[in-house]
């Protein structure tokens, strides 16, 4: 369930069918988070907020009952736990879920509402796995970025208990997989309740070519089954053929390792500013951690660090080595300064035979003590 800029949510206008009493939504795409137009990949691009709009026009428009459409790799988690809320409160008497292609990802939360329906279409794919995002930052960001990835991984396996019925250490190992499910998989595992009967020619996932290239970026694995286009699946009465080699073009893509700024930058310019937003706001947090680091004397360390690109963990390592050789001539400076006072009689151990000052007192004393003693006694002296 990645957290990334670039994955969008696709629908069309919602619109009421022949009963005049159901809607039809139709999620075709990816989801992103909610932002302002300008930024946005396309104007297609949608969000919560996007499909909070398209839920209250239909009933406005006197829906009681809902048919959503799916057929998407995912998004933002946040953003589809909104969306399922939406439609859990929204009031619909009867609603209705068909899978048709791909429901990967943050889009199977919107598969999960208590009550609802769930078909999917033969020859689509289900798949599960453990909540993902980019951070940058300090130990204590990351920390608190596990945190969140782990609270939420849990409310979702929560989400799919109530769902399947299935244990929470079995849905748990899934999404730890990324588990991938076969329609008929994934109505025995409890996500959907029917495989849904086609009237056509059974119908495959099928993706375009940067979607793709995504999803291989984001998910551990994606199967082979899964076709590649960069064109709308041809509708059966169109006489179009059919791509008798849909790997063909993903082959002839270019592998995302080998683009360059200039192709990233023409094809995804919103993508190009978030990474360059991205690097500045990291080069801000480098220098105001070195600054916070800085002590007394060492500016112009800092200002080199600052120039040079260092780390914070590097420059503090600097400092500390620093005040280390700092610390070893000082005392080097204090051993030449009292170098002539260690010749003074007495001053240096090896002239007292090792004695410390205390002793040598503690003799003379006793010295003393004896020379009286011997006067006293008329053994010699003055007296």
């Amino acid at each position: 369930m990645p957290n990334r800029d670039f994955i969008r949510l696709r629908f069309t206008e919602p619109k009421m069918l022949a009963d005049t009493e159901t809607a039809e939504v139709k999620l075709y795409g990816q989801v992103i988070r909610d932002r302002r137009e300008e930024w946005k990949w396309s104007k297609e691009d949608k969000s919560a907020s996007d499909f909070d709009k398209a839920i209250k026009d239909v009933l406005a428009d006197g829906a009681k009952k809902l048919k959503l459409r799916i057929n998407s790799p995912g998004g933002v988690v946040n953003e589809a736990v909104a969306m399922r809320s939406i439609l859990c409160d929204a009031g619909f008497e009867e609603i209705n879920i068909k899978i048709e292609g791909m429901c990967a990802s943050a889009a199977t939360i919107l598969a999960t509402i208590p009550g609802a329906h769930v078909s999917i279409a033969p020859g689509s794919q289900y798949m599960i796995h453990r909540c993902w995002t980019i951070a940058i930052g300090n130990a204590n960001d990351m920390q608190k970025v596990i945190e969140d990835l782990h609270s939420l991984d849990q409310q979702v396996i929560e989400m799919y208990e109530q769902r399947t019925g299935q244990e929470y250490d079995t849905l748990k190992e899934w999404m730890d997989a990324t588990k991938w499910f076969t329609a008929k998989e994934a109505v025995e595992s409890g996500f959907a309740d029917e495989v849904s009967k086609e009237k056509q020619t059974q119908a495959v996932a099928c993706v375009t070519s940067d979607m793709m290239a995504a999803m291989r970026e984001l998910y551990a694995s994606v199967p082979d089954e899964i076709t590649v286009s960069n064109e709308p699946t041809p509708k059966a009465a169109s006489g179009s053929s059919e791509n008798t080699n849909p790997k063909k073009e993903e082959q002839n893509q270019m592998d995302i390792k080998d683009i360059t700024m200039e192709q990233l930058q023409s094809q995804n310019p919103t993508l190009c500013k978030d990474i360059a937003d991205a690097a500045i706001a990291e080069e801000r947090q480098r220098v105001q951690d070195i600054d916070d680091m800085t002590i007394a004397g060492y500016e112009d360390m800092a200002a080199k660090a600052k120039a040079d690109g260092t780390s914070a963990i590097d420059f503090h390592k600097s400092i500390v080595q620093a005040q280390r050789e700092k610390g070893k001539k000082h005392l080097a400076n204090r051993a030449a300064e009292v170098a002539d006072a260690c010749k003074v009689s007495g001053s240096d151990p090896e002239t007292n035979d090792g004695a410390d000052y205390e002793t040598q007192m503690t003799a003379l004393v006793n010295d003393a003590k004896a020379i009286a003693e011997s006067v006293r006694n008329g053994d010699g002296g003055m007296y």
